[in-house]
């Protein structure tokens, strides 16, 4: 009996979830070009940013272990 209790909730979880995705897609609006460029341009920054920091903190590193 414990089973069936167990697929029921994994069902009703997954019919929900279903559900709450579909209620999402239904008040969403298909972004136009100038929300592209913007997330576009604020990627590029980041990976940016993280790439500058990941070469300084390598630079720092290699420069204190060569003598």
């Amino acid at each position: 009996m414990a089973l069936r209790e167990e697929e029921s909730g994994i069902i009703y979880a997954i019919r929900s979830t279903l559900h709450e995705w579909r209620l999402v897609l239904q008040r969403v609006r298909k972004p136009d070009k100038d929300d592209y460029i913007h997330a576009t341009k604020i990627i590029w920054m980041a990976i940016l940013l993280v790439g500058s920091v990941a070469y300084v903190i390598h630079y720092t590193a290699y420069a204190l272990m060569t003598p």
